[in-house]
Formats: C-alpha cells, sequence, structure tokens
C-alpha cells in the first residue's frame, strides 16, 4: 500500500526528499487526507483528494441559466 502512495506521489513531481518528509510525518496515520494535507503544507497541490469547494470557485456557473 506504501508503494502506491510513493508510485503516485513520484508521478505527480514531488521531490523525493518531500516525499520522505511527507511520509514520515504520516507513518503512524497514513491516508490519502493526511498525505495531502502535507503536501499542501509543503506547497504542493493536493494529489489524492478533491477541494470541491474551490473547484467551484473554478467553475461558478447557474445550472438554471439556459442561455
Amino acid at each position: 500500500m506504501l508503494e502506491s502512495y510513493v508510485y503516485e506521489l513520484r508521478a505527480n513531481d514531488i521531490k523525493e526528499e518531500d516525499i520522505q518528509k511527507i511520509l514520515e510525518s504520516v507513518k503512524n496515520r497514513l491516508s490519502e487526507e493526511n498525505v495531502d494535507t502535507e503536501l499542501v503544507k509543503l506547497g504542493y497541490q493536493k494529489v489524492f483528494t478533491v477541494d470541491y469547494d474551490a473547484y467551484d470557485e473554478f467553475y461558478n456557473y447557474d445550472l438554471d441559466d439556459e442561455s
């Protein structure tokens, strides 16, 4: 399971030293949310979870508008 996290982080161009920091920080509480929290602390974008509130800011449109 840990390997899949490392693979995904590497695939998203996270620096190797930052991957190690993140894994050390979440070693006893490994989850997608916790990894993403650590990524954000280091200045990266989330990789595993979606922040739907932020997503709505980019796509703020009225579904009832037919024009």
